[in-house]
């Protein structure tokens, strides 16, 4: 009997280890709320680098644009390639469109808030931690702030996010969630203001001038669909591509 007993207790006592965490209940803590708040961070920043992808690709590939309205733009290679110089009639220059920076950061902000729709799920993050002893409460409001710096775009979301326990003892919040994005769209939009700062005032950019001064770091191609002509900009032996027309005047 008493080995039967002995059995018993023991069975009960590695049944209680294996089921706790559904015997004995969870209470929160500072250290368990600031996990729960790390997975939450984490997924936020994937989701921001996740959603920023796409829209930071397409605006080099057309030029500085998300969207381009009618007549400001050549379609070439499949891409809606915007017009950062407009022609002036009967004269090699070009009347500069005068893309901003703070343009481009204003686009892909809006870009970003968009998209963040589709992987955006705080929710489902804070499930991996310990949802069943502490609320879980957001802001009404969702702000996406970009920097465009020369080999990077910082991304910023404003939304609060409070982790509180059921008993109000402990508290989280954070309200500013970032991540970082290695693109040299920074460097290549200023490569494009000397190209179009040539264009303007000259008519003609010298190429092969250009990427010796700057020790063949930059690859330049020249593409001449009549009538424009389509700059092609990239970081040698690097992928990304930012791409511009300048209008041309048919004869």
């Amino acid at each position: 009997m008493f080995v039967i007993l002995g059995i018993i207790v023991v069975a009960l006592i590695v049944l209680l280890f294996a089921f706790k965490d559904q015997v004995i209940p969870k209470t929160a803590s500072v250290e368990n709320l600031d996990a729960t708040m790390q997975n939450i961070n984490k997924h936020v920043r994937d989701c921001l680098a996740e959603a920023s992808d796409e829209p930071i690709k397409r605006i080099g590939l057309q030029g500085g644009y998300l969207v381009t309205p009618e007549n400001s733009y050549r379609r070439w290679d499949d891409y809606p390639i915007s017009y950062l110089c407009y022609n002036q009639a009967e004269k090699e220059t070009c009347t500069n469109r005068f893309l901003t920076k703070e343009k481009m950061q204003e686009q892909l902000s809006e870009a970003i808030k968009e998209a963040l729709g589709t992987c955006l799920d705080i929710e489902g993050a804070a499930e991996m931690g310990l949802i069943k002893t502490f609320t879980l409460q957001r802001g009404d409001t969702m702000d996406v702030n970009v920097e465009i710096l020369p080999e990077q775009v910082n991304i910023e979301l404003k939304h609060d996010v409070q982790l509180k326990s059921k008993k109000g003892d402990v508290t989280k919040k954070q309200g500013v969630f970032e991540t970082t994005v290695r693109s040299p769209l920074g460097e290549l939009y200023e490569v494009a203001l000397d190209i179009l700062d040539a264009e303007t005032t000259m008519g003609r950019f010298d190429q092969l001038t250009y990427m010796l001064s700057k020790m063949s770091r930059y690859t330049i191609y020249l593409n001449k669909p009549y009538p424009d002509k389509i700059y092609v900009l990239k970081l040698r032996e690097k992928d990304y591509v930012f791409q511009f027309a300048v209008e041309g005047e048919p004869s």
